[in-house]
């Protein structure tokens, strides 16, 4: 009888290891949601994301999945450990991580998936956990990459880079997993990182049309945000400007003859041409992907997630790049697809991070998530629950350059705050979606303020981070960008916290 059971127990345990989904989880660098045609922003009917469109459409769509540093290595250590950065210790570029940290990928190994991560890699150290690994070293190269494995040896590859990454996932696919097991596959792409660069056959598209700037492009920042955007990256042609994008990426333009919104107009475009034709690039290979796991009729039992390691400024605000806790580069795109549980179709505006992705993948592949991880499972989202306990709000920081900061995000308000400084910033959602009016000095806000105030104190505490931590890891403000900042409204913010503001 005993026999009998066990046997059974066996049975069961392998029938269930047996239907475990494949993972296949692919990540793009600064492909912001604006930037895919699913997500119906300004430019929908210009970026070419068919693919990545019709994952959504099988699927579900997160419009509030947010990173909790927006910058590529941190971003990446956080979605591998489920950790914020200050647990991770990984702050900035190039960083890594901590050799008992833990990883989603190693667990999957642990547990029986057969494992491989392919193309941009970005930390100090190497995969691990992995059964395969070809990946780069450092931000990589658009054009002939070089791709290091296991072994040791490194290989340059001709060509474009989605092109060979693409080619090496799929050799992996077909040739040399083990296709007894379940698989677990990180595709990873460098695009659309700056500079933005596609390969010849994209090269005519939208010539000769112009595309839509957003409303915000022409923002007179320093009224509306001297300290959060004014000393961030922008088009702005002006002296003290911390980097124009027509400066440092040499756009053609006459240097006399022009307004200043003139030549951020010509910047906005030449970038956001290059921009566009690079994620079509992207998509295609994507596509190729998906069209194999398909042809092997695999796809329905595979969990597919496409994400980015962050958003990207496409001209709101008049900036480029990222870094910043407003919404374009705190926002991530994330779609989900896995017929077995997922609604076709299905959109969700909850708050979600990039500490969950591990979670989730865990929980699908029916893995306890280890302790130290601080993310949750989307799952229950995933499959249309609504959980009474979800979480209310995200914890964010910055650390790498100006403008450090740090903050809290509710489903409604932003709270930003500055190192060494009283100076804070506050946006109300609801009423200014596209973040155009910091509210720290408005009196009719003084009690949400300090209320959401105390919110991030709580946070704070529950996420293991402390002020003296923060302050101690922001150490490379811009001293005269900084004091410029702080005359005017944050001396009257000071003034008001004096008597009784939060």
């Amino acid at each position: 009888m005993i026999r009998t059971l066990l046997l059974a127990s066996l049975l069961l345990a392998t029938f269930v290891r047996a239907d475990r989904p494949n993972i296949l989880f692919i990540m793009s660098d600064d492909h912001t949601l604006e930037g895919i045609g699913a997500y119906g922003s300004w430019l929908k009917e210009y970026v070419k994301t068919p693919t990545i469109d019709r994952l959504a459409a099988e699927g579900m769509r997160f419009n509030n999945c947010c990173c909790n540093n927006s910058i590529c290595s941190p971003s990446r250590a956080s979605i591998i450990s489920g950790q914020y950065s200050h647990q991770t210790g990984a702050l900035n570029l190039n960083c890594r991580l901590k050799p008992d940290a833990p990883s989603y990928i190693v667990e999957l190994q642990k547990s029986g998936y057969t494992t491989a991560v392919v193309g941009k890699w970005h930390m100090a150290h190497l995969p691990r956990g992995c059964d395969e690994y070809a990946v780069t070293k450092g931000q990589g190269n658009y054009f002939n990459p070089t791709l290091h494995r296991p072994d040791g040896s490194s290989k340059k590859l001709p060509g474009y880079y989605a092109d060979r990454y693409t080619d090496v996932a799929l050799d992996w696919l077909k040739e040399k997993r083990d296709k007894a097991k379940p698989f677990y596959l990180s595709l990873h792409f460098k695009g659309p990182h700056e500079p933005f660069d596609y390969p010849e056959r994209w090269e005519h598209y939208l010539e000769g049309k112009d595309v839509p700037e957003p409303h915000n492009l022409h923002e007179a920042v320093k009224t509306t945000s001297p300290l959060l955007k004014w000393m961030h990256y922008s088009f702005m042609y002006d002296k003290d400007a911390p980097k124009s994008y027509y400066d440092v990426r040499r756009v053609e333009m006459p240097r006399t003859g022009l307004t200043d919104r003139e030549k951020r107009s010509i910047a906005y475009q030449f970038m956001l041409h290059k921009y566009l034709r690079c994620v079509a690039a992207l998509d295609e290979n994507i596509k190729r992907v998906l069209d194999y796991l398909e042809a092997e009729g695999i796809k329905d039992n595979t969990l597919i997630i496409y994400t980015s390691d962050q958003g990207y400024w496409l001209g709101q605000h008049g900036m480029f790049d990222k870094r910043l806790i407003l919404e374009t580069s705190l926002k991530m795109p994330l779609i989900v697809r896995y017929p077995k549980e997922i609604k076709r179709g299905t959109v969700n505006d909850k708050l979600a991070m990039n500490i969950d992705f591990g979670p989730t993948m865990l929980d699908f592949a029916g893995v306890a998530k280890p302790d130290p991880m601080q993310g949750v499972s989307l799952r229950p989202l995933l499959r249309g629950q609504s959980p009474a306990n979800w979480r209310e709000s995200i914890f964010y920081a910055y650390y790498a350059r100006a403008p450090q900061h740090w903050g809290i995000r509710t489903d409604r308000y932003k709270l930003i705050r500055f190192p060494r400084s009283q100076t804070f910033e506050f946006y109300d959602l609801k009423t200014d979606p596209d973040e155009m009016r910091d509210l720290a000095d408005v009196d009719e806000y003084r009690k949400i303020i300090g209320q959401t105030d105390v919110k991030l104190s709580a946070l704070m505490q529950t996420v293991g981070v402390t002020p003296e931590f923060l302050e101690a890891n922001m150490k490379n403000v811009r001293k005269a960008a900084a004091g410029s900042a702080l005359k005017g409204k944050g001396q009257n913010r000071n003034a008001k916290k004096k008597k009784g503001g939060k």
